[in-house]
């Protein structure tokens, strides 16, 4: 049985720029699925202040449930792991 998904606070950045690499770099990733991301990431980065990690952590995992299959969540997080 695979793990649940998480993501830890203090990474939270670094997943929001793999995550967009990895919608923008997805041929097959869906028009809403990057305009949500990029709602996200408009938010983290235009005021930073307002969302601190925690809260960043459970909207790129709740983006990332809804949109990235399995196969890639393995891979994503292996690009992660490198960029510790």
């Amino acid at each position: 049985m695979a793990r649940p998904r998480a993501l830890q606070a203090a990474e939270a950045p670094l997943w929001l720029a793999v995550l967009l690499d990895y919608s923008f770099s997805d041929k097959s990733a869906q028009r809403a699925a990057r305009l949500d991301l990029l709602v996200i990431a408009h938010d983290a980065t235009a005021c930073p202040d307002d969302i601190p990690h925690w809260r960043l952590a459970e909207l790129l995992l709740r983006w990332s449930e809804q949109y990235v299959p399995p196969e890639d969540w393995r891979r994503l997080q292996a690009r992660i792991r490198k960029r510790r």
